[in-house]
Formats: structure tokens, sequence, C-alpha cells
């Protein structure tokens, strides 16, 4: 991860747009989620997991996000299944586009990340 400078002119998460966060129900998602909130005033949420609104602790971090000022979605969603996420990301209202993904679902295959990277293959593990 990478820490991206500030810029000037709006804030790039808040406003009315949507921002997805995979594993959003996850404990790194469920930071996630509240630091956005609370610190980016980001006010749409959807948190997506393979589980979804079945996720442990999922019915609570929607509460507490909520009181904080948020409105969340949970959906079950692997983001790895290209289908499923153009579905949920179609079903994303035009009143609220998505402004912002933060991905923290688990890495299944590690070796997709180094791909990614321009130390590909000296490892992060």
């Amino acid at each position: 991860m990478t820490r991206l400078p500030l810029r000037d002119g709006p804030a790039p998460w808040g406003g009315e747009g949507s921002v997805l966060i995979t594993g959003g129900t996850g404990t790194l998602g469920a930071v996630a989620a509240r630091h956005l909130v609370s610190r980016h005033g980001v006010r749409r949420l959807l948190l997506t997991s393979r589980r979804g609104p079945q996720a442990e602790g999922a019915d609570e971090l929607v509460a507490e996000l909520g009181e904080l000022g948020a409105v969340v979605t949970v959906a079950a969603c692997d983001a790895a299944d290209r289908d499923a996420l153009a579905a949920l990301l179609a079903d994303i209202p035009a009143e609220h586009p998505l402004t912002g993904v933060v991905h923290t679902e688990p890495l299944r295959d590690r070796w997709r990340l180094y791909a990614l990277t321009p130390a590909a293959g000296r490892g992060w593990w």
C-alpha cells in the first residue's frame, strides 16, 4: 500500500458517491470503513465479502457505521468473480456513483500480486 498525496480541490472520498470495500466485513475492511466514514466523510459504503450480510459482525458494523452517519449496503460477492462483481457494480444507483474502491479482501493467490508490482517475483512473503 502507499499513501497518496493530498490534492487541492474536493475531497476524493466524500460527496454523494459510493465507496466499495472488498473484504468489507473482515477486520481490515471494517477498519477501512470506519476510517473513511470518520476521517474522510464518506457517507455511502458498499461492503462486500463472500458471506455478505451473513458474515460474523456484519450487522454490528452496519449499525456502528450508521451511527456515524453512513448509509451502508453489505453484499455477498467474491471480487474474483467477474460476472458477480459486474452485476454488483451495475446495481449502484446513478445518483451515488462509484467514486472509490478499497481492496481489503485476502489474497487467495499471492502470485497475482507479484504480477502487479515492479519487483515482480522478488518476494514480499
